[in-house]
């Protein structure tokens, strides 16, 4: 790897999405955007869901992710995403952004299981919830 530069690695659980090297890094957390350069402390990072900007010398790389764990020593960063796609402009982000939606996996129909059982459940205490002036009484 040249010196200045970062080796980027952005994984899900299916695939290497990005393994490339950048002079620059930007990635959205909780408390704002966060710019890595090469030489930077050691770092650990919760990455927000959003649009991940990948600085090159001449180009720069869009990666949308809907959130990770961000790994970085200096010299390279590592995102674990659940999911993560890559583009040079709007159209082949758009592109790659559709693909990986319209490809069902196991963690996308685990979270709709969880979606429903989340409403099921809260449907349930609601029916169950009794009145105030029942429980005092009771």
């Amino acid at each position: 790897m040249p010196e200045g530069r970062l080796h980027v690695t952005i994984r899900t659980p299916h695939q290497i999405v990005c393994e490339q090297d950048f002079s620059s890094v930007r990635v959205p957390t909780a408390t704002g955007h966060v710019g890595l350069r090469p030489k930077s402390e050691p770092t650990l990072l919760a990455v927000e869901p959003g649009l991940i900007l990948l600085k090159g010398e001449t180009s720069t790389v869009y990666a949308v992710t809907a959130g990770g764990l961000l790994r970085t020593d200096g010299a390279s960063v590592v995102l674990l995403a659940p999911l993560a796609v890559t583009g040079v402009d709007r159209a082949s982000l758009i592109a790659e952004l559709d693909g990986a939606l319209a490809t069902p996996t196991e963690e996308m129909a685990v979270r709709g299981l969880l979606e429903r059982l989340e409403t099921d459940v809260l449907s349930e205490i609601q029916r169950n919830r009794r009145p105030r002036s029942e429980l005092k009484a009771s």
